[in-house]
């Protein structure tokens, strides 16, 4: 076999391996799963001993059910990739007997939550963003909502989400709506962002607040608009003092379940009791047959089902030969240009000598964060023989309300500055004998600013789903995106003109490998083909790859090999290893 046909081979295995995620319980004790399974992600039913497949062709989201509703609700894009979902209802007794909630038009959706009378979802489109409530059969009323609503739960006549762009200063807010009325408050707390909430069983609003350095959960009165920090049974929360909550849930006789986080790891705690739990990440938990089922991955591990404290119900199977090149993996902290640490987690490939060739990754939002969990880019650049630097930069979540803010009205400003930081600590430190950087939608974006504004730092770049002009994107975005981009540039065209690698051409010098998916709506093809065509008559060499039917996000086998083959294939040719591709 030759060194081209086995990378292809190990490549594809890798990014075809099972993953699991929890959406709650159905009637008959029925576990909700999600799993990226048979090439797509599917909505699946656990009984215990098997896996049933709901519905027909693949999917990409499923909605969270709360205990016993008697039928999943899942969306589907159905434009190829430009984020028009529609909704389906399955009932788990007639898996693959689709019916699509009548009266609901394709839309980018922004959150769904649902009980057993109705199914409410905000969306969002080039003229507003909106609260819709689906009962009976139809719609039967649409709420304009000025801002990027994220429905998250609904109970009776009440939903309540996160509103997560429209405040100016970049904090998030609470909402919630009486569906009867159509009345909507937004809540801000004084002190911090609103990172999740629930709704309790008493009717006030239970939700986790991410402060400048910590989190901690408070409740809201509806009836006095006011809040109050939200006393628990146990302290071992508290003693953990968490940076962000990932999680929050109810058992069914009420009782509170989070995943709190801090430094890339989480605990979980039930009425702020620890529970022992496998060391990682955890997505979400549920209680089913009387013990709880939680979702739990590192970056080792991928995505699983685990009864707590440790049995394994749904986990997917890594190969031996592949599962080896995974090395250790750390977490250090990099001083950056005006001495503010940056957490940095590293992932070392048993493929590499040390130093060795390392890539700097940089992770999307820019509002999300590197942690021990699961990560099929990183898994995949130590596959291929290189390290793998994730430096969590001014703007990530995980670290504080004021490191995450950071970043509002500064792109290509502060964090850059962060990211060059993590690259050069890497080859002081031995690790790290020549550098690449690897990004895929705000990360394609940095690769672009790093490969503009820091030429002859790193050996070439690879910007996946690339921001290069903002103005252009503003222009083609709808309501709820143009509320992003509003916040990050702070509402000032001259700033997005400016912070614009597209102004940058002339600067490229190092090797470039784009790729593009096709009908992207987040960060749209057009002005990838304008930069293309400037970097043209400049005369800058570039290589392009246009992932056909795909948009931003991705849900299928298929767009994975889409954008991490051309990658892969970059990568190992800048190497030298194949100087024939």
């Amino acid at each position: 076999m030759t060194y081209l046909s086995k990378m292809i081979e190990e490549l594809v295995e890798l990014l075809s391996i099972e993953q699991y995620g929890i959406r709650g319980v159905l009637s008959g004790e029925r576990l909700l799963i999600s799993g990226l399974k048979e090439g797509s992600l599917n909505a699946y039913i656990y009984d215990g001993s098997k896996l049933t497949k709901l519905n027909r062709a693949s999917i990409n989201g499923v909605a969270w059910a709360k205990y016993d509703v008697s039928k999943a609700i899942i969306y589907r894009d159905t434009a190829r990739g430009r984020e028009q979902y529609l909704l389906y209802a399955v009932d788990p007794d007639k898996p693959e007997e689709e019916e699509q909630l009548p009266g609901v038009k394709p839309a980018r959706l922004l959150g769904v939550a649902y009980d057993e009378e109705k199914v409410v979802f905000s969306s969002a489109d080039m003229k507003g963003s909106y609260i819709s409530v689906y009962s009976d059969g139809k719609v039967e009323k649409v709420l304009t909502y000025l801002g990027f609503p994220v429905v998250s739960d609904v109970d009776d006549d009440l939903a309540a989400g996160i509103d997560l762009f429209s405040q100016s200063s970049g904090r998030y807010s609470l909402f919630y709506a009486n569906l009867g009325t159509g009345e909507i408050e937004n809540y801000i707390d004084p002190e911090g962002s609103i990172t999740s909430i629930i709704l309790s069983q008493s009717g006030s609003i239970i939700y986790a607040v991410e402060m400048n350095y910590g989190a901690e959960l408070k409740e809201l009165d509806i009836g006095t608009k006011k809040a109050s920090k939200l006393k628990l049974p146990h302290s071992d929360l508290e003693k953990f003092k968490p940076m962000s909550f990932s999680w929050l849930g109810l058992t069914r006789d009420g009782r509170l379940v989070t995943i709190a986080r801090k430094e890339g790891r989480s605990e979980i705690f039930l009425d702020g009791m620890r529970l022992e739990a496998p060391q990682g990440m955890h997505g979400s938990a549920v209680e089913w047959r009387g013990r709880l089922a939680v979702s739990h991955s590192n970056m080792n591990i991928p995505s699983r089902i685990i009864e707590l404290p440790r049995d394994i119900l749904l986990s997917g199977s890594i190969p031996d030969h592949v599962s080896g090149t995974l090395g250790k993996t750390y977490l250090i902290r990099v001083r950056s240009f005006d001495g503010e640490e940056v957490p940095t987690y590293i992932l070392e490939s048993n493929r590499a000598t040390k130093p060795g060739p390392t890539v700097v990754l940089i992770h999307g939002g820019p509002f999300s964060e590197y942690a021990n969990t699961w990560n099929i880019f990183a898994a995949s650049m130590a596959l291929l023989g290189f390290h793998v630097v994730m430096p969590n930069y001014r703007g990530s979540s995980g670290y504080g309300e004021s490191w995450r803010l950071k970043i509002v009205g500064d792109p290509c400003g502060g964090e850059l500055e962060d990211i060059t930081k993590a690259a050069e600590w890497a080859k002081k430190s031995g690790l790290a004998s020549r550098l690449y950087i690897v990004g895929y939608s705000y990360g394609g974006y940095m690769v672009m600013c790093s490969l503009t504004k820091k030429p002859g730092l790193y050996r070439a770049g690879v910007a996946g789903a690339s921001v290069v002009d903002w103005e252009m994107m503003y222009e083609l975005s709808d309501a709820a995106l143009r509320k992003f981009v509003e916040l990050i540039s702070a509402n000032k065209r001259e700033l997005r003109l400016e912070r614009s690698p597209i102004k940058y051409v002339n600067d490229l010098s190092d090797p470039l490998c784009i790729i593009h998916p096709q009908n992207d709506t987040r960060t749209p093809l057009k002005p990838i083909l304008r930069f293309m065509e400037l970097a043209s008559e400049r005369g800058k060499s570039f290589e392009a790859h246009i992932s056909p039917d795909m948009g931003h996000s991705i849900s299928k086998v298929e767009d994975l090999i889409k954008i991490l083959l051309p990658a892969a294939l970059f990568l190992v040719r800048m190497e030298n290893k194949l100087s024939d591709i």
